[in-house]
């Protein structure tokens, strides 16, 4: 029973498919010619005087006049019925104030299909939209006139964009048709291709049979075919007349610029959101500096950030640890951007952590650095970096630099810069120890005269060594990052009141003029050796200015950051 149901509703849906392509000629005939019917019909029971044979006779030779007659009638009122569905103008014209009130292109796109639907009353209408990141020409809206024979949407149409119909629409002017002998034809072409090559023209053959497709418009944009319109029969297998292509040519055409459109608007609020993004991530960023370098009795610091965009690679930082040691860091992440600075962030946590936990050598603690980086980084992620401590009691700076580019040093006018080896650091330890034991009176038998004066002397003869005006502080080891296990060197520089040190990055050093002409480190020394006698704000003001002095008009290529320390 319920089989026989599903049978006398499949064939009460197709006889209403059938009707509904009839055009409104056809109807009309029918309608005359069932009235025709029935009239004489009517005639032929009412009047008893005729007979039968004579009926017939009468009622063959109405219908021949009939049919004559209304064979021109319906041609005339099918022309004339097609030509008045539609205005060609007026459908443009509604298409371009809707496009203004719209809000999103599928509503744009539910506004064509509705107005090709209105003007020639086919079974379908499908839009399909080129995706940019496959190419391939995705269904957006698929509208059937019969509501029975609906798309599923559990299967997504589209057309490969190397499909047949796809390579043909490129190179054609005009609308092309498509009719079920074309399928039939494709079909005997592909049962000597390759499998691979079948399947796909298989899966273009069930999308345009699945929407009866009977006519394919190009959607051209500068020579680019970014979408097509596939349009469904017509009433009564009607083809699409000249005046039809034309409107649709017409259609399609304001659909490109549509298309196009949309995609400039969607670009458009993508980069605002990007936009707003980064003004997040720079006021992250901005927040792991530090706001004002500590305020300490020894030292006067200071330090300048400005990212090449609006977040960068480039980190400095001042710490402020136990028993009076300060820290500072100048670090240069690899690449720019916010992959830049999110590499930034982690060496800031690594440091920062490492710092504070820290008991002992600083080339341990950068050791630790690097084996963190490497196991949370990729293989081209890296950083140069530089770090160093300062004791406020005996002035003396330790660093490391870890592929850093070396900062300058310089001394104080009648002055010279000490370096003290691994072991004459001890040796200054435990020459301050045995100095506090004797003056406080602890002194024990286990120190001896002999090792004091020996230890005096290693400092004697240290400090008697010809100081150096400028140095290099290079010692240290490769970039963080790159390898799992690296060995650092730390160095120790005997500090002297107005000793003037300068961390920088190569964004210093590497700013070009507007001829591609680098600032120098050369500049850069002569710059310090004339600022030297000033406070660190005013010696990092000077650099910045003659920086930019220097490269002008110039854009700024890289990301430019120091850190300025002076002993007072």
């Amino acid at each position: 029973m319920k089989k026989l149901r599903r049978k006398v509703g499949r064939r009460i849906r197709d006889w209403r498919a059938r009707v509904r392509r009839l055009s409104p000629a056809r109807l009309l005939l029918i309608e005359e010619v069932t009235g025709l019917c029935a009239m004489l019909s009517f005639w032929l029971v009412a009047s008893r005087r005729s007979s039968l044979a004579t009926g017939i006779t009468a009622l063959g030779l109405i219908g021949l006049m009939l049919a004559l007659i209304l064979r021109r009638v319906t041609n005339v009122i099918d022309r004339r019925s097609l030509r008045d569905a539609y205005d060609e103008h007026r459908i443009l014209n509604d298409l371009g104030h809707a496009a203004r009130a719209v809000t999103t292109i599928e509503q744009l796109f539910k506004l064509v299909v509705d107005k090709i639907q209105d003007a020639l009353h086919t079974e379908s209408v499908s839009i399909f939209v080129r995706d940019d990141a496959t190419g391939d020409y995705v269904c957006r809206l698929s509208h059937q006139a019969d509501a029975s024979t609906a798309l599923s949407s559990a299967r997504p149409l589209q057309l490969q964009r190397d499909a047949f119909v796809v390579k043909r629409l490129r190179k054609l002017g005009i609308p092309l048709g498509v009719g079920p002998e074309d399928f039939e034809v494709w079909a005997q072409a592909l049962s000597s291709d390759v499998a691979a090559r079948q399947e796909a023209r298989l899966g273009e053959t069930e999308t345009l049979k699945s929407i009866n497709t009977r006519l394919l418009v190009q959607i051209m944009m500068k020579d680019e075919l970014v979408g097509v319109i596939s349009l469904g029969a017509k009433p009564g297998d009607k083809t699409f007349s000249p005046e039809d292509k034309r409107m649709l040519m017409a259609i399609a055409g304001q659909m490109a610029f549509i298309i196009e459109n949309a995609k400039l608007v969607q670009r458009m609020v993508e980069e605002e959101r990007l936009r707003r993004e980064l003004v997040v991530a720079t006021e992250v960023q901005r927040r792991l500096f530090p706001a004002n370098p500590p305020e300490v009795a020894t030292l006067d610091l200071s330090g300048f950030c400005q990212p090449a965009r609006e977040v960068g690679g480039d980190y400095y930082d001042f710490l402020m640890l136990d028993d009076g040691q300060i820290g500072i860091a100048v670090a240069d992440v690899a690449g720019k951007g916010i992959s830049a600075a999110l590499l930034m962030s982690t060496v800031q946590a690594s440091l920062r952590s490492q710092a504070i936990a820290a008991r002992g050598s600083l080339s341990d603690l950068v050791s630790t650095m690097n084996r963190l980086m490497y196991s949370s980084t990729g293989a081209a992620s890296y950083a140069t970096f530089f770090y160093a401590q300062f004791d406020e009691r005996t002035h003396r700076l330790t660093y490391v630099n870890a592929g850093h580019n070396p900062p300058f040093l310089l001394r104080a006018a009648g002055g010279g810069v000490t370096k003290l080896s691994r072991a004459q650091e001890l040796s200054c330890d435990t020459l301050n120890i045995k100095r506090k034991s004797i003056a406080s009176g602890r002194e024990t038998a286990a120190v001896s005269a002999a090792a004091v004066l020996e230890a005096t002397t290693v400092i004697e003869e240290t400090e008697s060594r010809e100081a150096q005006p400028f140095m290099r502080l290079t010692s240290g080891g490769p970039v963080i990052g790159v390898f799992r296990s690296c060995v650092y060197e730390q160095e120790t520089v005997q500090m002297q009141s107005g000793d003037l040190l300068l961390a920088y990055t190569d964004g210093v050093t590497e700013a070009f003029n507007a001829d591609g002409e680098e600032f120098g480190e050369e500049r850069l020394e002569e710059l310090l050796r004339s600022s030297s006698h000033m406070s660190a704000d005013e010696v990092r003001d000077t650099v910045v200015r003659c920086v930019r002095d220097w490269c002008a008009t110039a854009p700024q290529h890289d990301d430019l950051t120091f850190i300025v320390l002076k002993v007072k």
